[in-house]
């Protein structure tokens, strides 16, 4: 394990397999940790016509074996959860099926707290087949006393109801009201133009880990993503005034990481 102290001073990062960086951690010293893993797609996952980190998500078919790899990972991250903590598990169609059951087993049933549906609008689609736009994030907590911060986000309405619906309001957009968060999110994908965009395979947007962070944490807690990829679950806690400690098996993708977060400009993907 070699640790990186060139990021921002609010996050340390430490590179090597996931399932070996936490175990060097002390255990229940964490209040969420984020889990983005490859997904088993069977490939590797690398940009095109760009110079960029990627990493390898070819299993030779073996479904069993990607679990019992997801399961030990998922096993060491529970121990450095609190009482309080919360554990997020992003998947899509590939395994989460099978993922959740190992969850449930893992965590407990109780334990289970929602199924985050990620929806975005990307381009391409099968024509024997629905399009498959939406990622799905399993969300756990530690025991009943996990930390949850209720929030309202806008919801656009078809047309202003009656003065009986208390509530709604109207700007340049049309009818809207403020309504409690539900559990299928609506936040674009991150497209090639995205001035947020960065030479990584499967970035996610800050403002879908923002959005997990403030979830289930509050200012100076600790968050963890031990598959940190370009590094944006930890610049999301940064930019929350949350503590983070990083890995990733990719000495690229840590440098990218300490790229963002120190503020310095980065390599963006290829608008072509």
């Amino acid at each position: 394990m070699i640790v990186d102290g060139r990021a921002d001073p609010a996050c340390l990062l430490l590179r090597g397999d996931a399932l070996h960086t936490t175990r060097c951690l002390r255990p229940a010293s964490f209040d969420l940790i984020y889990l983005d893993p490859p997904f088993f797609t069977g490939r590797a996952q690398r940009l095109i016509r760009s110079e960029g980190a990627g990493f390898d998500d070819r299993w030779n078919g073996d479904l069993g074996s990607y679990l019992e790899w997801l399961e030990q990972r998922a096993r060491t991250m529970r121990e450095l959860l609190k009482s309080t903590g919360s554990f997020f598990l992003h998947l899509d169609w590939h395994a989460v099926h099978a993922a959740k059951v190992r969850m449930d087993e893992l965590f407990g049933r109780d334990r289970f707290i929602n199924e985050i549906i990620w929806s975005y609008r990307t381009g391409g689609a099968g024509g024997r087949r629905l399009a498959r736009k939406h990622d799905t994030i399993l969300f756990y907590a530690r025991t009943d006393a996990y930390k949850f911060h209720a929030r309202k986000v806008r919801s656009d309405l078809s047309h202003k109801y009656g003065f009986a619906n208390a509530g709604v309001q109207v700007d340049d957009r049309g009818p809207y009201r403020m309504a409690l968060l539900r559990d299928v999110w609506e936040i674009p994908a991150l497209r090639g133009n995205s001035p947020e965009r960065v030479a990584f395979a499967t970035q996610k947007p800050l403002a879908l880990l923002e959005r997990i962070v403030e979830l289930v944490t509050d200012p100076g807690d600790r968050v963890g993503d031990f598959c940190c990829g370009s590094g944006t679950t930890l610049l999301a806690a940064v930019r929350l005034g949350r503590q983070a400690i990083g890995g990733d098996i990719s000495p690229e993708a840590l440098a990218l990481t300490s790229t963002r977060l120190r503020g310095e400009p980065v390599a963006h993907l290829s608008q072509t």
